[in-house]
């Protein structure tokens, strides 16, 4: 057998592998630990020497929280980071606070005696420069340059910067001389560049969010974003920085700019060139104040759109330099959010030039469109920019199905029909608009005509069917101006002044614009909870973020509808055939409306009830709404006075218990808190009531007394005309003494009776009357029973709630309370004839009076209020 060949051991080569990786890592690992050492022997030395030498060189006084040397984060650079810097400025506030400051420098200038540093970078911070009234700037914190001696021993920084970066930093700036102000943040922007020399060339990238550039108190550009890409051509001996090639977008347009900034001891001068590269209408938008941006915004258009400008001349800290855009438009379509169809062969042009010394001019030429298949056309123009004379014309149609969306309203929900622009000018100073004083110098005309306009707000279809505003110069009449207001209809005729002034006005009306009108409104039916449903708040918690949200929100509503209400002034002469009000129904409404600022003054008279109504009243349009208001009734159903007023809310005796007539005199008073909702608490009324041919059935709490009165005569009760006096105060109903004769029994009673159904009643009944009917038969014609005088009485005292209360016999408890009631009457009675001028129920209901505003003086002579 043959014995296979011997070869010696192949040698293992993972030794090898191990020793090169091994040796790898002890030399990183010694690396790391040489620069860790390195580190720790310079630290406190390069940081301190940093914050000395830039502190040299500052007016002010730069503070760090803590400074570090790393050799490892940027390496093979160091680096040198700063946290919690904090730089004051030259008006003794913050310049500068940031949560690092980083420098970076060759590794080997450790070793030598200058720190070469070649990159800066700044972040999660705030920029804040200023320039005061006197023309002063918080930046001017750099000592004059100066060439220092270095000592043998000293070593020095050397900037030769050839990056700088910024990441989240805020820039505030407010220039008080030239009333601007802007803040923005810069997510990121780099800038690379041989800054040490002389000439070089600087690559720039930037994006920036602007939150707004305010300048004589318009806004500008807010939410907008701006991102830069450019390569400058700089000369820092001439100061000159030349734009070769620059890209810039904002708002989704782009531009090539192309120009040269000088700066010089006085300012720099600008001369720059923008040519749109792509884009649409939604630069105009970027270029209007932000009232107007933040409705533009949302326009755009495709076709052919061109958009040019320059900026040329010096800016510093008094001077700006002219600007001039140009923008135009053929061939296209506009569209929006706010545009339920689109404007279609749109061709207009656009020209914006401001100068140094505020003068400058506006001009929208030649504006044409097709919209819904209709014509429009329009121009303006604004010249003198530093006080504005204005040039407005239209002409055209409106298609409101299209076009509904231009009120930026969210409650309007739909739109249809026409509303016809008829050669509509107004031409004038823009001080003069504003103005009514100055408002007859403004040329003003043509007319806006309604064709079956229809819109929807807040649930509620709005038709006009027919019906002309014209424009007179400062008159403005409304001619057969026919509306449908869901269930309600209005036809108006009348005129107004200073309709210009009221619509130019600002949203407090500093300028005092007051709408003074006279008008005749003739209506078939009105429906008053629908009308009032339209302007009610329909937020819900969930929508508005919250109680305390919604809560803001309504207040924020009750504003604008008291500062709107302020501008008015003037009177409607009202004729109504029909109305409704919850479940109040009336006829025949005659009266008037007279407007003055927030006080409404109203009186009329109205069939209702079955009977008749006298109403007069003052309410009061504040953030905390009130009304007062004064009625007069005449011969009412009973039985439909409750069932229309629910019943006043109570379940004692509703309208299946109550038969008769009623007539009075009532004062009212009634409150609303700032989020306009009904007051309860501070509810006030006192009235006067007659009651004729009266009867109560079937009211269960009289079973009560069926012990002594035949419970026939209890479920049916007679009584002959009663009169007696009201007062609601507190959320309580006080009755004060009254005598009350029915076939029953006769009683003398008083009582309060609390919103809670909480009851304290006090009764006498003479007890031989009571006996003496007890022993006779039922009475089936149900005669009242005649007075009686003298004899034995019963005083029963009635206290707890009606679900549950107890009657006791307390005679002194009750006379006692009928003497206080007595002179509660008088009180009331008192404050009633004050209130009405004495008259009567049916001298009142024709000649309605002056309504005074103090008809509460009675409450200050009152004691006690009811209280036992």
């Amino acid at each position: 057998m043959e014995v296979p060949p011997s070869y010696p051991p192949t040698p293992v080569r993972r030794s090898w592998l191990r020793r090169i990786l091994l040796g790898l890592l002890f030399s990183v690992l010694g690396l790391l630990l040489f620069l860790v050492l390195i580190a720790a022997f310079f630290d406190k030395q390069v940081s301190q020497q940093l914050v000395a030498e830039i502190n040299k060189n500052l007016k002010t006084e730069l503070r760090v929280g803590d400074a570090s040397l790393s050799l490892l984060s940027g390496f093979p650079a160091a680096s040198v980071n700063l946290s919690q810097v904090r730089l004051k400025d030259a008006l003794g506030g913050q310049l500068l606070a940031a949560q690092e400051l980083s420098f970076r420098f060759d590794l080997l200038s450790l070793f030598g005696d200058d720190l070469k540093i070649h990159s800066v970078r700044l972040q999660d911070g705030a920029v804040r420069i200023v320039v005061n009234r006197a023309g002063k700037s918080n930046t001017d914190i750099f000592k004059e340059s100066k060439t220092p001696k270095k000592t043998a021993t000293e070593s020095t920084l050397h900037l030769a910067l050839e990056n700088a970066e910024l990441q989240n930093i805020a820039i505030l700036y407010d220039n008080a001389p030239t009333q601007q102000a802007a803040e923005m943040v810069v997510d990121k922007a780099s800038a690379s560049g041989n800054f040490s020399a002389r000439q070089f060339r600087l690559s720039s990238q930037a994006e920036i969010k602007i939150n707004y550039l305010d300048s004589d108190s318009s806004r500008y550009l807010a939410g907008q974003t701006l991102r830069y890409d450019a390569v400058l051509a700089v000369d820092l001996k001439r100061g000159a920085y030349a734009l070769q090639n620059v890209e810039l977008t904002l708002g989704g347009n782009t531009f090539n700019v192309e120009g040269l900034a000088v700066v010089k001891p006085e300012g720099t001068d600008l001369n720059f060139k923008l040519v749109g590269q792509e884009g649409d209408v939604s630069m105009i938008a970027n270029l209007m104040p932000g009232a107007y941006h933040a409705y533009f915004r949302e326009f755009q258009s495709t076709g052919n759109y061109a958009c040019s400008g320059t900026v040329k001349g010096r800016l510093n800290k008094t001077e700006t330099p002219a600007i001039s855009f140009e923008v135009a438009l053929r061939d296209g379509k506009v569209s929006s959010e706010k545009l339920q169809g689109p404007l279609r062969n749109v061709s207009f042009r656009a020209r914006y030039n401001a100068q140094p010394d505020g003068s400058g001019e506006f001009e929208l030429a030649d504006f044409k469109g097709d919209f819904g298949g209709q014509a429009l056309s329009l121009s303006l123009k604004v010249n003198q920019l530093e006080d504005p004379i204005v040039e407005f014309h239209a002409n055209g149609a409106l298609p409101l199905d299209a076009a509904y969306g231009l009120f930026d309203n969210d409650l309007i929900t739909a739109g249809d029909g026409i509303v016809r622009l008829n050669r509509l000018k107004v031409q004038g100073r823009y001080a003069d608009m504003v103005s009514m004083r100055r408002i007859s110098l403004v040329n003003a005309s043509g007319e806006i005509q309604f064709d079956n306009a229809a819109l929807t707000y807040n649930k509620t279809p709005l038709l006009a069917e027919t019906g002309f505003l014209r424009l007179e110069d400062n008159e403005f009449r409304i001619d057969s101006f026919m509306l449908r207001a869901g269930k309600s209809d209005f036809l108006l005729d009348g005129s107004a002044k200073n309709l210009l002034p009221v619509l130019f006005a600002d949203s407090l009306n500093t300028t005092g614009a007051l709408l003074e009108f006279s008008a005749k409104l003739r209506s078939e039916n009105f429906d008053v909870d629908q009308i009032i449903g339209m302007f009610s708040e329909q937020s819900t918690v969930t929508e508005a973020g919250g109680e305390a949200g919604l809560d803001s929100l309504k207040k924020e509503k009750n504003m604008e509808r008291s500062l709107a209400m302020n501008k008015l002034k003037g009177t409607f002469e009202a004729n109504i055939r029909g109305f409704k009000y919850g479940k109040i129904e009336g006829k025949n409404f005659g009266g008037s409306f007279e407007f003055d600022h927030n006080n409404l003054n109203f009186n009329g008279n109205a069939a209702a009830m079955q009977g008749e109504l006298a109403l007069e009243g003052n309410a009061r349009f504040d953030l905390a709404a009130s009304l007062k208001m004064h009625i007069i009734a005449r011969n009412l159903d009973l039985q439909t006075m409750l069932a229309q007023c629910e019943n006043f809310g109570q379940e004692v005796i509703t309208e299946e218990n109550m038969r008769g007539r009623l007539s009075g005199r009532v004062v009212l008073w009634t409150f609303w808190n700032d989020f306009g909702e009904f007051d309860m608490k501070r509810l006030r009324a006192l009235a006067d009531v007659q009651a004729t041919n009266g009867e109560l059935q079937k009211v269960k709490m009289f079973e009560d007394f069926s012990s002594f009165v035949h419970l026939e005569d209890l479920r049916r009760i007679k009584f002959t005309d009663l009169q007696n006096y009201l007062e609601i105060k507190d959320q309580r109903l006080y009755l004060p003494v009254m005598f009350l004769q029915s076939n029953a029994l006769n009683m003398t009673l008083s009582g309060e009776h609390t919103f809670d159904n909480d009851i304290d009643y006090k009764i006498k009944i003479n007890a031989g009357q009571v006996l003496l009917n007890r022993l006779k038969k039922h009475d089936s014609d149900l005669d009242p029973l005649p007075e009686k005088k003298g004899g034995f009485n019963l005083y029963y005292s009635i206290v707890g709630n009606l679900d549950k209360y107890e009657m006791k016999r307390k005679k002194r408890v009750v006379k006692a309370e009928f003497e206080r009631s007595e002179a509660r009457k008088l009180l009331i009675a008192k404050a009633l004839d004050k209130e009405f001028g004495g008259a009567s129920v049916d001298a009142m209901l024709y000649t309605p009076t002056q309504i005074e505003n103090d008809g509460e003086e009675y409450l200050e002579e009152m004691r006690g209020g009811g209280n036992k």
